[in-house]
């Protein structure tokens, strides 16, 4: 039996060099965002109970809107590393990345419907949300800082959520194997 037989969702590179070094970029990947991720959910609750206290509130709403994005800036870097599309360049806006990389990752691991049902209904409130992050970095007028309500907060948990299981969704059977048989010679 080979890595080939794991199933649709697997990647094949033609020899075990090239597959060591995704695999490597792979576990890369996986650590970098399982160590923001705890760190979010840890930031989301404790914001969550700082709620009735408004300078903490809406000190804590401003960090957790910035970090959303370290997470998911990360994520495409991490998996441009693992398979980059075309021309990719890490000053595209963030938009064109996020977009571009998670089509290609869809493409290569056959999961372009979970992508597609991304896009088509949650990609206009995660850009709301990116929008308002780079006001609160660049603040030009006072509203930029964007004073946490209950609302926004609510807001920015479901795109977070809907993220974390577009994520996972994709990464779920999401495999790395070698065209040659197991008991090839490195």
């Amino acid at each position: 039996m080979n890595f080939s037989d794991m199933g649709e969702h697997t990647k094949l590179y033609d020899n075990w060099n090239e597959m060591l070094v995704a695999l490597e970029a792979m576990e890369k990947f996986q650590l970098i965002h399982n160590g923001i991720r705890i760190d979010y959910i840890e930031l989301l609750r404790i914001t969550e109970s700082n709620e009735l206290i408004e300078p903490s509130f809406d000190a804590l709403y401003r960090a957790c809107l910035r970090s959303l994005f370290s997470l998911i800036e990360a994520d495409i870097y991490g998996l441009n590393v693992l398979d980059t599309y075309n021309n990719y360049n890490d000053k595209h806006s963030f938009i064109d990345k996020f977009k571009e990389t998670f089509k290609k990752i869809a493409k290569t691991w056959k999961k372009e419907e979970i992508q597609k049902i991304y896009f088509d209904s949650k990609l206009t409130a995660l850009n709301d949300l990116k929008k308002m992050r780079d006001e609160l970095v660049h603040p030009k007028e006072i509203n930029h800082l964007h004073k946490a309500t209950d609302q926004n907060f609510q807001k920015l948990k479901s795109v977070f959520n809907e993220y974390d299981t577009f994520i996972n969704d994709l990464m779920n059977g999401f495999f790395i194997g070698t065209k040659m048989p197991i008991d090839a010679k490195l």
